[in-house]
């Protein structure tokens, strides 16, 4: 093989890999579980995190994403409930709450998301009134 042909199976095995990736991103569970949740949470087009995933991921690593992806939801959104609801503050600096206390406040309250299709913004609120009225007791 000259250098030609070097260079021309390369770009071709180049564009094959690119087209598996694509096919990958844009299959159906891919756009709803994956592209369209994280680039609205992102704030960029859809076509800009394909391209990010089909440029910065290998074949492997693209395809270890989904399942990734649906087993980290609720670890994912139980660190924002933590944030959101100043747990941390509440839990590690005031000692106004165990460890076990606030896990269980973010687990309610990821659950009431997850499961019962409760919108974050009143679960959150649910949560934070709840944990008013226990902080209160």
């Amino acid at each position: 093989m000259n250098e030609d042909e070097l260079i021309d199976s390369s770009a071709n095995d180049e564009e094959l890999l690119r087209t598996m990736k694509m096919r990958i991103v844009k299959s159906y569970r891919w756009q709803e579980d994956i592209i369209k949740p994280f680039s609205k949470e992102l704030d960029i087009s859809e076509e800009n995190l394909e391209e990010i995933l089909i440029k910065r991921l290998d074949m492997s690593s693209l395809e270890a994403i989904h399942p990734r992806f649906e087993s980290s939801g609720e670890r994912c959104l139980k660190k924002r409930i933590d944030a959101d609801l100043r747990l941390c503050w509440l839990c590690d600096v005031m000692n106004l709450l165990s460890a076990q206390e606030a896990d269980e406040i973010k687990t309610k309250i990821a659950r009431e998301i997850l499961l019962e299709n409760k919108t974050y913004k009143k679960a959150l609120e649910d949560g934070w009134r709840a944990l008013l009225e226990y902080l209160l007791r």
